[in-house]
């Protein structure tokens, strides 16, 4: 089984189009070996484990919202940028959805670098999908 910690670094790798932020100030490039990387099982010990249906589903969302979109949706999310979302995305989002767009904006959340906002970052998942689905 893949760590809950791999699972939502691999969603935040899609959702940042390929630059992985380990913290709200650095950011690294990756490559796809390294998001195949990440989905190993941890050698660590073993805390933060989810199982692998919901790591399949985690992954199978983050590919439909896609690379171009995914960094459009965390910015607005998670930074706060009023950026403009495409209807495109709009349009990705919304067949991605509602279910898929909650299981990711809370594993996001459940990161340590993101927990204490997550009232905020619930909030704003909301308004992008509310803005979104009219």
């Amino acid at each position: 089984m893949a760590s809950f910690c791999k699972v939502t670094i691999i969603a935040f790798f899609v959702l940042a189009n390929g630059v992985f932020l380990s913290s709200p100030t650095q950011a690294i490039r990756t490559s796809e070996q390294d998001i195949g990387l990440a989905l190993e099982p941890s050698p660590d010990n073993g805390e933060d484990f989810i199982p692998k249906e919901l790591s399949h589903y985690l992954g199978e969302c983050v590919k439909k919202i896609g690379e171009e979109c995914g960094p459009i949706f965390f910015t607005r999310i998670f930074i706060g940028t009023k950026n403009v979302i495409p209807a495109s995305c709009c349009k990705k989002l919304l067949d991605m959805g509602e279910e898929c767009h909650d299981t990711i904006t809370e594993s996001i959340i459940s990161r340590p670098e993101f927990r204490a906002n997550a009232t905020l970052y619930e909030t704003r998942a909301i308004d992008v999908w509310n803005l979104c689905s009219l």
